[in-house]
């Protein structure tokens, strides 16, 4: 379990969970329900991944689209509806093939990316107030890589540098800075916390 560094006193359910399809209950041996339902699929999921893995294997990539243009037949007639592409992107999810997606957490393209709406806004709430002000504007990845980084959140296979900059999110318009921005070492949202301790033990030394 990662540590939070933001909040020393926060507990894990303070935490956003992002589930690992079924992995409780493979490790446990229940069976496992299909991700893949008959009204949409010809072939059963077992043969669906393995040709969406040999796909990648020829390709190097795929997107849900790219991959069931190729391999119609896997597909009913009805073709790629919302419901099957969910389900196939369910799929990538459980055998881990998402990295190999193209729309790897593409806004309104990927399931992964609209999950990250479930971030808990306790989490949010400690953060630096450019995060909170992209929070409340729906700016979800300025958001994620920012707790990503953090070790606030874990979502599956979300790769991230750094953690936002104050210069850039200014230039974005989301800086609104506060007393412990201004008492910040560095332009750098990580460091919030630093200086909102450094802050708080000044005051109580102060009126002590």
């Amino acid at each position: 379990m990662k540590l939070c560094i933001l909040v020393p006193n926060a507990t894990d359910a303070f935490k956003t969970p992002f589930a690992r399809y079924d992995s409780e209950q493979l490790m446990s041996g229940e069976k496992r329900k299909s991700l893949l339902t008959d009204d949409n699929w010809n072939s059963i999921e077992e043969e669906v991944q393995t040709e969406l893995r040999l796909f990648i294997d020829e390709f190097g990539s795929f997107t849900p689209e790219w991959f069931v243009d190729i391999k119609f037949h896997l597909l009913r007639e009805s073709g790629l509806t919302k419901e099957s592409r969910d389900e196939l992107c369910r799929l990538s999810i459980h055998v881990g093939l998402c990295p190999k997606c193209d729309l790897l957490y593409v806004a309104k393209k990927c399931l992964l990316w609209l999950r990250l709406f479930r971030i808990n806004p306790k989490i949010v709430e400690r953060a630096p107030p450019c995060i909170q002000e992209a929070f409340k504007q729906n700016a979800i990845k300025i958001v994620a890589d920012f707790l990503v980084v953090a070790n606030l959140i874990d979502p599956p296979f979300y790769k991230v540098r750094s953690a936002p900059w104050c210069k850039t999110l200014q230039g974005w318009g989301y800086c609104n800075p506060d007393e412990y921005c201004e008492a910040m070492e560095r332009a750098n949202t990580l460091e919030y916390s630093a200086a909102r301790e450094r802050v708080k033990r000044f005051r109580d030394l102060s009126s002590q």
